[in-house]
């Protein structure tokens, strides 16, 4: 017959369990604050399972965002309108200044407000803030090349309105003329908002053409990775309506980075050398140099080696060029080319490859 054991026996046993069980779980304390946990790193920061910290984790979730932000926004048309203002500084002395808009949009009715975005830091908006009076030109669909116009950043001293033909509104604001729409404004409000001013203005006044042939306004929608300026740019130097004052050197990388990033290198070519004898052909009484084969082909290498240095593709063309300053140095071609090759009948004609230095990535 079995013998049932005590109950002192029974409460023994008990404590024996709970102690080992109390010792258990302070073993386990001890060994989890020495031993290694996955998911912290070496600072005691949370990590992903790849290895990467929680922090370059957010920064790559953020930049994804930003990029799928873009590329929605590209594919909602906006008006591209030219924002306008003047200030005096005497009878004589006159500052005015406009930059191209793709951010133009209502915001009330009663009163009549409208907003329009700048990107900071901007000389435009500093005027801004002197003059308190702007006017809102939406452009019409053949004034691509004033949105090219201005879309590039205004020069101490520079009269951005010496070719434009334009008129004067209230507070001497420049209208520009044979827009589809012209609101004259005073500032009613604005906010730091990101890499962004934004501008409230109240409409004062408003101006359109209602006639039969009623001008058609211009709209922006990025079928592709270009921005309002390489869009409307690349238009205009299609159309061979870009001002020829705007074809400077910087015109041309900017028209080989586009035509490069959209079609590669070897595609890219004949539509750059084609565009660019189309356009000298259009504008041969202004022309002093005609079309240089060598030349051409020497800094679309330049410009294809720069885009394959880019980290980020989806870089504007004024970061592009900020950080491939060497393109715009007046002295790059003799870098390569002695004058009496570059100068040669041969070189104009075809390509000649360097005969000071190798162009960079190219084998001979």
């Amino acid at each position: 017959m079995l013998r049932r054991p005590s109950v002192r026996l029974c409460f023994s046993r008990l404590l024996n369990l709970v102690q080992k069980q109390i010792e258990n779980a302070q073993s386990q304390r001890d060994c989890s604050s020495v031993s290694f946990n996955p998911d912290e790193d070496s600072s005691g920061n949370a990590s992903h399972p790849t290895g990467i910290s929680a922090a370059e984790l957010a920064e790559q979730k953020q930049a994804e965002l930003i990029s799928g932000f873009r590329n929605v926004m590209r594919t909602v048309p906006s008006p591209v309108v030219v924002v306008t203002s003047a200030q005096y500084v005497d009878s004589e002395c006159c500052i005015k200044r406009g930059v191209t808009c793709s951010s133009f949009t209502s915001v009330s009715m009663r009163p009549p407000v409208i907003s329009f975005c700048i990107t900071r830091p901007s000389r435009m908006h500093a005027l801004l803030k002197d003059t308190r009076h702007f006017a809102v030109n939406v452009l019409a669909k053949d004034q691509v090349h004033y949105g090219v116009h201005f879309s590039k950043p205004a020069q101490n001293g520079e009269d951005q309105f010496n070719a434009v033909p334009h008129k004067l509104g209230f507070s001497g604001v420049p209208l520009i003329e044979g827009a589809a729409a012209v609101l004259q404004c005073q500032a009613h409000d604005t906010h730091l908002i990101g890499d962004h001013h934004v501008w409230y203005g109240e409409v004062l006044d408003t101006s359109m053409d209602t006639g039969t042939e009623a001008r058609q306004p211009l709209l922006y929608f990025a079928s592709s990775f270009r921005s309002i300026g390489d869009e409307a740019f690349m238009k205009a130097f299609e159309d061979t309506t870009l001002l020829f004052e705007d074809w400077s050197h910087e015109a041309h990388l900017r028209m080989a980075w586009n035509y490069i990033k959209m079609h590669g290198k070897e595609n890219a070519k004949p539509l750059i050398r084609n565009g660019i004898k189309k356009y000298n052909a259009q504008h041969k009484d202004q022309v002093k140099r005609g079309y240089h084969e060598t030349v051409t082909m020497l800094f679309i290498h330049l410009v294809a080696d720069a885009i394959n240095q880019c980290e980020d593709m989806d870089v504007t063309f004024e970061e592009f060029i900020t950080h491939h300053s060497h393109l715009t140095d007046s002295n790059l071609i003799s870098q390569y080319y002695s004058k009496e090759l570059i100068s040669s009948p041969s070189a104009r004609l075809r390509f000649e490859l360097p005969d000071l230095q190798d162009l960079p990535g190219l084998n001979r």
